[in-house]
């Protein structure tokens, strides 16, 4: 049969073309089989059926259908707790706090993990710990719930709480490597140099990359004298890490342990020009700088870093010992007074103290000064500090018992080694008497200062009034 040609029929594109109802090809019959010739019978019909309305008909319905779904997806109502997240992660946290709490409050088990969350986001780390405590206590085997838990306590400032709770979440989910770098840094605050040198190592098994690893491991090294291991470990660090302030800091303390002051200044100064904030780059920088003599660049470094962190001790007894050892006897006082308000344990900022005093003319301070660092000493100082301090004690003694014979115009040297005798023994420092003359004689110059200012002023070399700086 031949093809027909309709003429009103317009051109359309090859994707979209459909036959026309009286253009359908006849259907070969094979043999006898009779679906072949049912189908050919009904095309024969030239039933007229327009199968380009068809087409569009169904197309329509399925954009129909597609709007559809999609207005309904889109309508769908969310989940009380998926609306209070919605309202944490756009930054409206007292309003998500209130909705996941009365969430909470009606026994919902994930919206209370969410409220802790919710809660450590606006600072209330020990609210969020306290209120995953009885839960903590009946399922501790939760291992989503122990790692909240342990940055609640942690944020809160309870290490020693926090501690085995990271612990367990690391025996939950041993591949949490934030929980393992945490663990070990708090297991170095706390001493237990050989735990943190396990989990930093059983961490690195699984990341040998992770800087920040390397560098609690050199730590813990540190503390157990393995200082070529602490150096090696470093230097991965800032390898895997160059941009890691933290990582050059860790070198830096290592290389200047091993006594290489010009690669610890070198790996400081890339501490702080990668982050010029760093207060702990700073402070150990200006204290580089001032053993090696640049006394004046310490003192700029020291004061920037009072600048950066007002609020630390450290940084403002270095400037005191830096401002001393340029001869600022007077700002020296300052910075130790200020470091002392501070950290008033602390006894290293009493006796430096002490030794701008004995220079400065005031021994009887002097004295004052070094007693107090006496009485701060912890059991954990070391034996070498603890004799510092009391030879310290004992020349304070000494220069302002012989200054104050020397402004009376006394000589009678038996009667000042008696003085000094029973002064040294009311403090407990019997074994000293045999050390009085000894040290009255190498502070010669300590002891001219006291009397200068004492002729100068026509008063007693033990007066304390000085003007404020």
């Amino acid at each position: 049969m031949g093809r027909q040609v309709n003429p009103r029929r317009k051109a359309q594109p090859r994707c979209l073309r459909w036959p026309d109802p009286v253009d359908v090809p006849q259907v070969r019959v094979f043999g006898n089989n009779e679906w072949a010739l049912l189908v050919d019978k009904f095309l024969q019909l030239r039933v007229a059926v327009d199968f380009r309305k068809l087409w569009l008909v169904a197309l329509a319905v399925g954009v129909f259908a597609a709007c559809s779904g999609a207005s309904t997806q889109s309508t769908t109502a969310k989940t009380p707790l998926e609306q209070a997240i919605a309202l944490r992660d756009s930054g409206k946290l007292a309003q998500a706090e209130a909705q996941l709490a009365v969430l909470a409050e009606a026994g919902d088990a994930a919206a209370q993990l969410e409220l802790a969350e919710t809660m450590m986001l606006s600072g209330k780390h020990a609210k969020a710990a306290a209120l995953l405590k009885d839960r903590w206590k009946i399922n501790p085997n939760d291992a989503a719930l122990a790692d909240i838990m342990a940055r609640a306590l942690d944020g809160a400032g309870e290490p020693e709480e926090a501690a085995p709770v990271y612990a367990k979440r690391l025996q939950l989910h041993p591949n949490d490597l934030a929980a393992a770098l945490r663990l070990a840094d708090l297991l170095v605050g706390r001493g237990d140099l050989v735990g943190a040198c396990m989990i930093a190592e059983e961490a690195l098994r699984q990341h040998p990359g992770q800087a920040g690893l390397h560098t609690v491991l050199s730590r813990a090294l540190i503390g157990r004298g393995r200082l070529p291991q602490a150096l090696e470990h470093a230097k991965l660090a800032t390898n895997y890490a160059p941009d890691d302030p933290q990582a050059w800091l860790q070198l830096a303390q290592v290389q200047i342990l091993t006594g290489d002051l010009e690669a610890g200044k070198a790996s400081l100064e890339r501490c702080v020009k990668i982050d010029p904030q760093n207060i702990d780059a700073l402070r150990d920088l200006g204290v580089v700088m001032l053993e090696v003599g640049d006394v004046k660049q310490a003192v700029a470094l020291l004061k920037r870093a009072t600048q950066v962190a007002p609020d630390s001790a450290a940084a403002w007894t270095a400037l005191g010992v830096a401002r001393h050892r340029a001869g600022d006897l007077v700002g020296a006082t300052a910075a130790l007074e200020h470091a002392a308000r501070k950290q008033p344990h602390a006894a290293v900022i009493y006796a430096n103290l002490a030794e701008v005093a004995l220079d400065d003319g005031f021994p009887r301070r002097a004295v004052t000064e070094s007693r107090k660092a006496r009485d701060r000493l912890g059991s954990t100082a070391s034996a070498d500090f603890r004799k510092r301090i009391e030879k310290l004690n004992v020349r304070a003694v000494v220069v302002s018992l012989v200054a104050d014979a020397l402004c009376r115009g006394e000589k009678d040297s038996d009667a000042l080694q008696k003085t000094a005798e029973h002064e040294l023994h009311d403090a407990g420092l019997q074994a000293y008497f045999g050390d009085i003359v000894a040290v009255g004689a190498d502070a010669t110059v300590q002891i001219r200062a006291a009397q200068s200012r004492c002729g100068k002023r026509a008063i007693p070399a033990t007066d304390e009034r000085r003007p404020t700086p």
